[in-house]
Formats: C-alpha cells, structure tokens, sequence
C-alpha cells in the first residue's frame, strides 16, 4: 500500500521547515524562490494530495450558503430542485457549513427581488445560489453580488451576462431547436405550429425566450411553415386558449415551452381536437398524457440534477477550494412514451 505523505515529509525531503511548506501549499506569506523550487519538485515527486477535511478542520471556518428558488407549492417542477439541494446539504453534513433554501413566487418578479436583496445583506454570506427566472432582476442581484465578492452560481435559467461563477443547466437555445426538429419530423410541409408559453411573462423570462429563439431559428431555413405564439397565465388559460385555437385553425403541432404542457391536451380533448405535441419536464401529469398518446416527446431538463450540481459546484469552491467550471451544460434527454419508464426510476 503506497504510504500518504504528510505535510512533515514533504519538509523533511526538501531540508525546509513545516511551516515553509504550508506557505507554499496555502499561497501565503513570503517564501524564497530557491525554497519555492525545492518544495514544488519534492511535491511533484511525491505526487502529494493535501486533506481537504483536515484543512476545513483546521480552519475552523464556517460557510454561509443561501439558495434562493421558485416555490415548489405554486409549481410542482421545482420540488425536484428542492429534493437534490436537500440530498447535497446530507452528503456535504460533516463539514462546517450552514445552508439555507428561500422560496420566492415564481410568477412575481417582486418577490424574487425582495428576498434576494435580504439574503445579500445577510452578515457572512459566502454564496448565493438562485433561480434567474426573471432577466432584469436577476441581473440587478448578481450585479450586487459581484460588488460584494460573494460567490454566486445559477442554475435552469441562465444570464446573459458573465457575472456568474458559475451556472448549471441546459443550452435552452439548443433545447428549442431540438423540439424543432422533433415536431419537424413529425408534420407535412404548410403545417401550422402554434409556441405556447403558460405562467410566466415572456418578456422579463429568460428560459422561454431562450427556447422560443432556438425554435424559430430552426424554422427559419422552411419557410413553408406557418407559426404563432402565445403567452398567458393558468388562470387565463381557460378563457383564452380555446379562442387561439378556433382562430389559428388547424393547428397541426404545439411546441410548450415550460411544465404547464398537460394543460394543452386536456384542452384540445374537450374541444375533440388533437395535434403533434412537445413540451417539457416529467410532472405526473405531463408522463400520464404522454403514455396515453396525447402529446409526442417531453424535454428532461433534470431539475434535480441541475440544483444537485450548482450546489455542489459552490460547496467545493469554498470547502476545497476547487476550481468550478463557469458554465456546465447538461445533455438535452428526449423521453417519449416507450422511454418514460426508465427516467421515472
């Protein structure tokens, strides 16, 4: 069994003191030239690992993790964000940090402001993690985080901006162009294709447009096919829906760019209409239309995996001090009905 070197062979190897050593582990304090060489080859030569437990240990330091994201009891989407930030917070439980998770509606851009403007005046805060739903108040936080110099990481949507440390997710202008493809697959040329957008204003949400662009971009090399958008909120949907549809008559294919997709069959099947369907996300009732062949595909974006990851991403960073990739960008999972089973595991 190969023997773990310590802090005090290392010193030993090189003819330096202990405390030499740790400068140049650590980065700190004045360390001769002659001395530097010395240790960095004994350090090479012996392929030394420090013990990142030992280090947090010793430093006694305890972290300040928020993570601020859309409420799981108004959109059940979010509640497999929830589940991966939970699983990170037990896996991560020996060591000396302090999480807490916030919860902002996801369909006021105020509320997100509000709680994200008290977390960052919270004393110690070392990072924030959140959900950019809304573009311009994202922007004005992580403006505000930057200034502070406190960690930040985002995940699901992502900024246009390069303030971030770092974000998890998806390529949503990708995403979009792949459910092109699909629906494009599935319907005859001078087909109508109608892009629903439920819950969310479209001007101030970044993932929908994100898709949306993608989407048409995609259709922009067949210019046979006719599309139409339309934005509205669940409680409109009832009232507004229906008069979409008579008016865009016939509509041969629905692209939905977030969780709501199940409200687009159920409507369809009270008006005895059905069409080619893509949407996103594995809500309970979004798989049940999808194994009864009422819509095509659904995207996966991996909530938890996306929550899992952004969380973990800034724990490592402040813990090991790891470097964290700016941008990690998750595979796009197609899932139809003969699929389903296996992503439900």
């Amino acid at each position: 069994m190969k023997k773990k070197q310590t802090i005090k062979d290392i010193a030993h190897a090189a003819g330096v003191s202990i405390g030499t050593v740790d400068r140049v582990l650590h980065k700190r304090g004045k360390v001769s030239k002659k001395s530097m060489e010395i240790v960095t080859k004994v350090l090479n030569e012996l392929d030394y690992k420090p013990n990142p437990i030992a280090r947090t240990l010793k430093n006694n330091t305890i972290y300040s993790i928020k993570v601020l994201l859309p409420d799981p009891k108004k959109d059940h989407y979010w509640k497999r964000c929830m589940e991966g930030i939970n699983e990170i917070i037990v896996e991560f439980g020996a060591f000396d940090f302090e999480i807490e998770i916030y919860c902002y509606d996801p369909s006021k851009p105020k509320s997100f402001s509000k709680i994200g403007e008290q977390l960052i005046q919270t004393e110690n805060l070392d990072a924030l993690l959140f959900v950019p739903l809304f573009e311009k108040e994202s922007n004005t936080l992580l403006k505000k985080l930057n200034t502070r110099q406190i960690l930040s990481g985002t995940f699901n949507s992502s900024l246009s901006n390069n303030l971030v440390d770092q974000h998890t997710g998806q390529d949503l202008y990708s995403s979009g162009r792949v459910a092109a493809k699909l629906i494009y697959d599935l319907i005859k040329p001078h087909s109508r294709i109608a892009i629903i957008h439920i819950d969310e204003a479209f001007n101030n949400a970044i993932h929908m447009k994100q898709k949306e662009q993608g989407f048409s971009s995609f259709f922009k090399e067949y210019s046979s096919f006719e599309i139409k958008t339309l934005t509205l909120n669940s409680n409109e949907f009832q009232s507004k829906f229906p008069d979409f549809v008579e008016q865009f008559n016939p509509i041969d294919a629905f692209f939905i760019t977030t969780s709501k997709v199940y409200e687009v069959p159920e409507a369809l099947k009270s008006q005895g209409t059905k069409s080619k369907m893509v949407g996103y996300d594995l809500l309970l009732r979004n798989v049940e239309c999808l194994k009864k062949g009422e819509m095509d595909f659904l995207i996966h974006q991996n909530p938890k995996i996306q929550a899992s990851l952004g969380l973990k991403g800034l724990i490592e960073k402040l813990i090991f001090e790891k470097e964290i990739p700016k941008k990690r960008l998750l595979p796009i999972d197609i899932v139809n009905s003969e699929n389903v089973e296996s992503y439900l595991i």
